[in-house]
């Protein structure tokens, strides 16, 4: 089973949600069913490690227990999740600072539905291929993929409407794209997006693995400059 750990940081939280990590958890169990779960409390109680009677961190056993019903599973996700908590309100921590409000969420994924990365971008390669088969496919040049632009996804809240928060992202370098249209999972703050000529966003390790097999954008049919053509 796969466990991935990602989170977000509120720098200007309600009063009642400072010092806060709020932990929402998902097990699927099926590409798009999944059981929920969400429990809050303190940062410092969650990573005390003398708080056995933390509410949350039993309220998240306690589901993990029901919902995952393996224990080595388990014990690699509290101590992920904590380590992972520990590292970002740290003093050194240069993105959190005391009274921030911080998300932090939870997916365990099955292995049979887990898609090997490099078999779903051959595949994609293949599929762009026979969509535009007057272009011959190769390799993009190492140097082309080196100096591509990248940027780092970096989200914040911008805008509050009436008593109810909401949420309006934005990134570093601004992007109109959510999502890497390769793995189709959305950009998480802190990821290292690349950016084409053609003014596409994807994933970096995405779509460097991508020009090792196709020259040419997934989206567009841009052509990035060939192996071949270096020669």
């Amino acid at each position: 089973m796969k466990i991935n750990v990602d989170h977000e940081i509120r720098h200007d939280p309600e009063p009642d949600d400072a010092d806060t990590i709020t932990i929402n958890a998902r097990v699927f169990v099926g590409e798009d069913d999944y059981l929920p779960f969400s429990t809050t409390s303190f940062a410092k109680e969650f990573i005390d490690d003398e708080n056995d009677g933390c509410r949350s961190k039993e309220e998240l056993e306690y589901f993990l227990m029901e919902a995952v019903n393996d224990n080595d599973v388990i014990l690699d996700a509290m101590l992920k999740l904590i380590v992972r908590v520990d590292e970002i309100t740290c003093e050194s921590s240069n993105e959190y600072s005391p009274g921030c409000a911080l998300e932090v969420r939870l997916d365990f994924i099955p292995d049979y539905l887990i898609v090997d990365e490099d078999s779903q971008i051959q595949e994609a390669a293949q599929a762009s291929f026979d969509e535009a088969s007057n272009i011959r496919v190769r390799p993009a040049s190492k140097l082309a993929i080196k100096n591509l632009s990248r940027k780092i996804c970096k989200k914040k809240k911008i805008v509050k409407t009436g008593t109810r928060d909401k949420e309006i992202y934005n990134m570093i370098c601004s992007t109109d794209d959510q999502k890497c249209t390769i793995c189709l999972e959305e950009f998480h703050n802190g990821a290292r997006l690349v950016t084409l000529p053609c003014g596409h966003d994807f994933d970096d390790d995405c779509i460097v693995k991508w020009f090792e097999r196709s020259h040419v954008c997934p989206l567009c049919r841009y052509e990035l400059q060939c192996e071949e053509s270096m020669n």
